[in-house]
């Protein structure tokens, strides 16, 4: 007899070489619902499983049936060294991840693609593996909940992928953890997760990429701006643990390039693709904040690359086309931020800058003792602010009306 792990184990081979399956959809659904490991038992028989797991009648994996099917009757071993509970939920993440991944790939025959398919979608239907997989962000094993972020995010974009309507609680789980800012790890997982999936339509060739992008987005609308408002609002000086607020940053920072990418290379027209034109100094406070310098670092080249028109333009498969059609709306989104970064340099945004860096050595930024330390400024720091400043009144004259009014600006900055 076979346990768990071994089955799962000869299922990832298969499925990483694009293999046809042979067994009925119900037998790979059985082992790749996350489910069995509630089932507290040394001796379960597979058909005592499947009783356990609801997947009777028309559920029920046809290798139960012994008479007609190769597979032998499977017994769920106690936790070992080699094929542990969490070993096991591991690789069930992992075989989900390569069959989606699989689906994905044009190389895969089609035979083998529409039995993954069927897999996929019969594990969103009956075994609710978007709400298990959420379930796990809380976990304490930080590779676990990562594992499930990243599973749950391709599972997301296969379901917009094949046209099939998100999950109403998957919905409302995201919907109630970014109604405003916490410390929980709900937050990050969520934010991450809605960022792999933005990635992936990012770099989807297809021509329904713009439609794609806009029905994920809608149900999380106002709810962007909802979480923007409450992140950048926070006292970071008054938090004892700043790791999670830094850690928080970071990950909506990734996906706020994403969404103003959007309005740069997508007419989607939502509103949480304008969030940060519409308030573009909560972001720029960040970099007066007492946080730490490559926190500052990201969002000045965030900021810069958004001057630029270049967010997004490493997730666009093939080349951006370097005329873009005229957009009166962006140009004023363009304009409101230049104003913005204008209005932060001449209140004293760069002397917050911290521009003393660290050599940069192979393995860590820190010298081996006997070394000698040759200091010097942080060059990336300096270049960005200087091309921030420069394509902010670049963008300014552009709309000044005359020599004099272009004058008062440099003026302000001279302040």
């Amino acid at each position: 007899m076979k346990d768990f792990f071994e089955v799962l184990e000869e299922l990832y081979k298969k499925v990483l070489l694009g293999a046809t399956l042979e067994n009925d959809n119900q037998y790979y659904v059985f082992y790749l619902n996350p489910a069995f490991l509630e089932q507290d038992s040394n001796t379960a028989t597979f058909s005592e499983c499947s009783h356990t797991l609801g997947l009777q009648g028309e559920h029920q994996p046809s290798s139960v049936n012994l008479a007609t099917s190769s597979v032998a009757p499977v017994r769920l071993k106690s936790p070992s060294p080699t094929s542990s509970a969490h070993e096991i939920k591991l690789l069930q993440l992992t075989v989900i991840k390569v069959l989606v991944t699989r689906i994905l790939a044009v190389e895969t025959e089609f035979l083998a693609k529409e039995k993954y398919k069927e897999i996929i979608k019969i594990l969103l239907e009956s075994a609710d593996i978007d709400s298990k997989l959420t379930c796990m962000f809380e976990n304490q094993d930080k590779l676990l909940a990562h594992m499930a972020a990243n599973c749950l995010a391709l599972v997301l974009y296969f379901q917009l992928k094949e046209k099939i309507a998100l999950s109403n609680s998957w919905i409302a789980f995201c919907q109630k953890n970014l109604s405003e800012y916490s410390e929980s790890n709900k937050v990050i997982y969520c934010l991450w997760t809605l960022t792999v999936v933005m990635k992936e339509i990012f770099k989807d060739t297809c021509s329904q990429k713009t439609e794609i992008l806009k029905q994920f987005l809608t149900p999380f609308d106002s709810i962007f701006e909802s979480f923007y408002n409450s992140l950048f609002s926070q006292h970071f000086e008054s938090h004892q643990d700043t790791s999670k607020t830094v850690n928080s940053l970071i990950c909506f920072l990734e996906m706020l390039e994403l969404l103003t990418a959007s309005r740069i290379h997508l007419e989607l027209h939502c509103t949480c693709q304008r969030i940060f034109f519409l308030k573009p100094s909560c972001v720029l406070d960040v970099i007066t904040w007492p946080i730490q310098a490559f926190v500052k670092r990201k969002f000045i080249i965030f900021v810069k690359k958004c001057l630029l028109w270049k967010l997004g333009e490493d997730l666009c498969r093939g080349s951006v086309p370097s005329f873009r059609p005229s957009d009166h709306h962006l140009e004023r989104d363009m304009l409101a931020l230049a104003d913005a970064v204008l209005q932060a340099v001449a209140l004293g945004l760069l002397r917050t800058l911290s521009v003393h860096g660290k050599p940069s050595c192979f393995g860590g930024g820190e010298l081996q003792p006997g070394c000698e330390q040759v200091a010097g400024p942080d060059h990336v720091i300096l270049r960005a602010a200087s091309l921030l400043i420069i394509k902010s009144l670049e963008i300014k004259f552009q709309h000044c009306a005359s020599v004099t009014e272009m004058q008062e600006n440099v003026k302000l900055l001279k302040a």
